[in-house]
C-alpha cells in the first residue's frame, strides 16, 4: 500500500465518524513531507450550524495553527476533490499537494444532487490558479464514493 492510499484510507476512517456523528462524509488530513499527519478534520456543518465548515478547511486551519501560516511541502488528503472554498484555503495556505479519492461531479450524482456543491473542477482552478500545486485525484475513490450510497 502506497502512502497515499494509507493516508487516504485515515481519511476515510475520519469521515466514517462524520457520518455516524449525523455530518456530511468527508474526512481531511495534513500531512508533512515525511507522511507524519499534522491536523484532521470532518465537516462539521451541523455541529457548528455553519456550511463553511469543510474538513478540507478545518485540516489547513490546524494544520497552520500547528506549524504556521507556510505549509510548502506538505499534502492536503481529501476524501471527496475540493470545492472552490476549500481548494483557496489549501492554495492561500501553500499547501504543495492535494489527494483526494473521488470528484465532486460523482458525489452530486451519487445523491441526486442532496449534496449540493459548486461544479467548479479542483482541476481547473488549479490551471487558473498562477501557482499550480500537485492535483492527484481517485485515490481509494471508490471507497470514498461508497460513503454516499445506500447505507
Amino acid at each position: 500500500m502506497s502512502r497515499d492510499e494509507a493516508l487516504m484510507g485515515r481519511a476515510l476512517e475520519l469521515a466514517r465518524g462524520a457520518q455516524r456523528a449525523g455530518e456530511p462524509p468527508f474526512g481531511a488530513l495534513v500531512a508533512a513531507p515525511d507522511g507524519a499527519v499534522v491536523a484532521e478534520a470532518t465537516d462539521e456543518v451541523n455541529a457548528q450550524r455553519d456550511f463553511t465548515w469543510h474538513a478540507e478547511v478545518g485540516a489547513v486551519r490546524r494544520a497552520c495553527a500547528a506549524v504556521g501560516p507556510d505549509l510548502q511541502g506538505y499534502t492536503l488528503y481529501t476524501t471527496v476533490e475540493p470545492c472552490p472554498m476549500c481548494f483557496t484555503a489549501a492554495w492561500l495556505a501553500r499547501i504543495s499537494r492535494i489527494v483526494y479519492g473521488c470528484t465532486m461531479r460523482e458525489v452530486t450524482e451519487a445523491t441526486g444532487g442532496a449534496q449540493r456543491e459548486l461544479a467548479v473542477p479542483a482541476e481547473w482552478m488549479n490551471e487558473r490558479s498562477g501557482a499550480p500545486l500537485d492535483l492527484v485525484g481517485g485515490v481509494l475513490d471508490a471507497q470514498c464514493l461508497a460513503l454516499f450510497g445506500p447505507a
